[in-house]
């Protein structure tokens, strides 16, 4: 019996890390593509500011053990397109030209897969869309990070808008472990360049001054991660931290937060508590059955300017959602979110 779990755990670390080199060898692939790519909009003077995923690596000691599903890059007002036709022009493969939030584009033979963004934060989104706000004038204050070789966010802006991306998430399904390392090795790299009362009042408009110390106290005492700045360290140490709950919804909901359908379909409850429209019982579950239209164009794009057809996408979510999930899983999605506004309640996010 020994013997069988010596060999099957070798088995199991020979998966492993097969898995990770290929996981390596797929980022090197898409993180040069990348920088091609970019150095092309440059030369055509077109100037998207890079957030999160080229940034971030460069955060790690190893940057290529930190993959990204995706680039993102924040258009100047006017250029979206204009950068979208000049990726199509460099072989790349835009899927949805017509949007008008994110643009994405696909690189087929190297894996890149690039989001091009009109805002950080779909503007009609009633629960994030004004976050918008904190960013004007961002293009003012670019800065050029050496590291990447690309124009990003400024240390403040960066910051605030990694805390509030994953806010964003937490108001959906939750959000992974990545995210966390993002932010709080951001923090303690560039945590001295940054306004911290600024910080703090813009947290306080979203109520999310609780939700980040959580983090950066999750970053310390389950992740290993030290060396925050003095300011980062004198503005946590006025806070009263305990991270177990969300140490624990975070790890349930797998890699990007959404890890099954139910836990998918609870954001409706999630993001209904945030907007005020929260509902008990029976209301909560029609909700989740039978969210507005509003709501599906993201999933649904043909809904966009035509209200009408919303019972036919509600149609066509219950048959996808039926073939994956038992009868009991609607209930289960409800369970789900009743729990998770629980959890928005205690850090802070809604009263």
């Amino acid at each position: 019996m020994e013997q069988y779990e010596k060999q099957l755990l070798a088995a199991v670390r020979a998966f492993l890390r097969r898995e990770a080199m290929l996981s390596v060898m797929a980022q090197v692939r898409a993180a040069d593509a990348f920088t091609r790519r970019y150095a092309a909009l440059e030369q055509a003077g077109l100037t998207p500011l890079v957030v999160k995923g080229a940034v971030c690596r460069g955060l790690y000691p190893k940057p290529d053990l930190r993959p990204s599903a995706d680039e993102d890059l924040l258009a100047p007002p006017g250029q979206a397109r204009n950068i979208a036709a000049l990726l199509e022009r460099a072989g790349m493969t835009v899927e949805n030209p017509d949007a008008e939030q994110v643009i994405a584009c696909r690189d087929g033979a190297s894996g890149l897969y690039l989001e091009v963004h009109g805002t950080l934060f779909p503007a009609s989104s009633e629960a994030y869309g004004s976050w918008n706000r904190f960013f004007n004038g961002a293009f003012d204050r670019r800065v050029f990070w050496k590291e990447a070789g690309v124009w990003t966010l400024c240390p403040q802006d960066h910051l605030l808008y990694l805390i509030l991306h994953s806010l964003k998430h937490f108001l959906h399904s939750g959000f992974g472990v990545r995210q966390v390392c993002d932010i709080c090795l951001f923090t303690a790299a560039y945590g001295g360049e940054v306004d911290w009362p600024a910080l703090t009042a813009a947290l306080d408009q979203v109520h999310g001054r609780l939700f980040y110390a959580n983090l950066l106290a999750m970053g310390r005492e389950h992740l290993g991660i030290s060396g925050y700045p003095e300011q980062a360290e004198a503005w946590l140490a006025g806070m009263d931290t305990d991270c177990g709950d969300l140490l624990a919804d975070l790890l349930s909901g797998g890699v990007y937060g959404g890890n099954t359908e139910q836990r998918k379909h609870s954001s409706r409850i999630t993001l209904s508590a945030v907007t005020g429209e929260g509902r008990t019982g029976p209301g909560r579950l029609l909700r989740t059955l039978f969210p507005r239209g509003r709501d599906l164009t993201g999933t649904y794009p043909w809904l966009k300017g035509r209200p009408w057809l919303t019972p036919a996408a509600w149609a066509v979510r219950l048959l996808r959602y039926g073939r994956r999930s038992s009868g009991s899983d609607a209930r289960e999605s409800v369970s789900i979110g009743e729990r998770r506004v629980a959890l928005l309640k205690k850090y802070g996010v809604i009263p």
